[in-house]
């Protein structure tokens, strides 16, 4: 995944809808375009013509119908991020759409796609989060889910998800960035599932070790003001990011599998933290665009 500077000046595009967690994402988003000196992008998905219900019916009802209605959530939705990060260029766009394939294409143009979460029962979670896994395997760029617990932390903490695998050097180059613009410090995090010591029973960290000091050692010269810290784990690699998430500002990964109509099989570990997570969880897939160099 070659560097590209194209999508520098891109949009960071938020996916509106009536949940508190897309205002979430909204204050979210213009925070961090405001740090990336970025456009930002608010869109919602107005179906309603597509199922072929008549225009009139749509137009009708309190403050203008439903059409009206989808205007005022991107007015709200505006005025949050403003109040956010004001000075932020924001421009809003109603789109006859379904959801998903309108964010695949907002993700053609964009820097990021931010989506919130929905509070809900347990089958509504499930089907948003089957909408948001397919959304991470389509996306041409980085995918954030805001949720968790978005009150500041005690310190700017990004954590990196490391595997060894193209995407997940990927994910190191998008955190490395997101940590030294925030002023703050990564967390590069492998996690060990087998290769037990059979002489002492402990896991055995020394190829962890060696991945981490391999992918890192340019990032550190890069960033030489930057604190990084490389730490391996044994355990469940999708238990243990959704552990550190509680002191994270960000976790960043790389999703390995399939998107499309096989989202469901978009990799373990990003489908529990994009449920679990305590803080925005980004993912990287094969499709993005444009990302950073995944060497310094």
């Amino acid at each position: 995944m070659p560097a590209n500077d194209a999508n520098s000046e891109l949009p960071l595009v938020v996916g509106i809808d009536e949940s508190t967690g897309s205002l979430d994402a909204a204050r979210w988003a213009a925070a961090e375009a405001h740090r990336r000196n970025l456009p930002l992008r608010l869109v919602h998905a107005f179906a309603w013509p597509l199922m072929h219900v008549p225009a009139g019916m749509w137009r009708m009802g309190p403050e203008g119908g439903l059409r009206a209605h989808a205007e005022q959530l991107l007015a709200d939705a505006a005025e949050a991020a403003q109040v956010t990060a004001p000075g932020v260029e924001i421009t809003t766009a109603v789109r006859t759409d379904f959801a998903l394939p309108m964010l695949e294409d907002e993700s053609r143009n964009a820097t990021w796609v931010v989506v919130g979460t929905r509070e809900a029962g347990a089958v509504a979670r499930a089907i948003v989060g089957s909408t948001t896994i397919q959304l991470v395997g389509r996306s041409h760029s980085p995918v954030v889910v805001v949720r968790g617990d978005l009150s500041p932390r005690e310190e700017e903490l990004v954590v990196v998800g490391v595997d060894g695998s193209q995407l997940g050097a990927a994910a190191i180059g998008l955190g490395v960035e997101e940590a030294a613009r925030r002023g703050g410090r990564l967390l590069a995090v492998h996690v060990v599932r087998h290769g037990l010591s059979a002489r002492s029973g402990a896991p055995d960290t020394s190829a962890g070790l060696r991945l981490l000091n391999g992918v890192l050692a340019g990032w550190r010269e890069k960033h030489p003001d930057l604190p990084i810290e490389e730490r391996v784990l044994s355990g469940h690699a999708a238990g243990s990011l959704v552990d550190l998430s509680q002191r994270a500002v960000l976790v960043v990964v790389g999703a390995r599998g399939r998107g499309g109509f096989t989202g469901m099989l978009l990799g373990s570990v990003s489908q529990t933290l994009l449920q679990h997570a305590h803080s925005p969880v980004m993912v990287v897939s094969a499709r993005c665009e444009g990302l950073p160099s995944t060497e310094p």
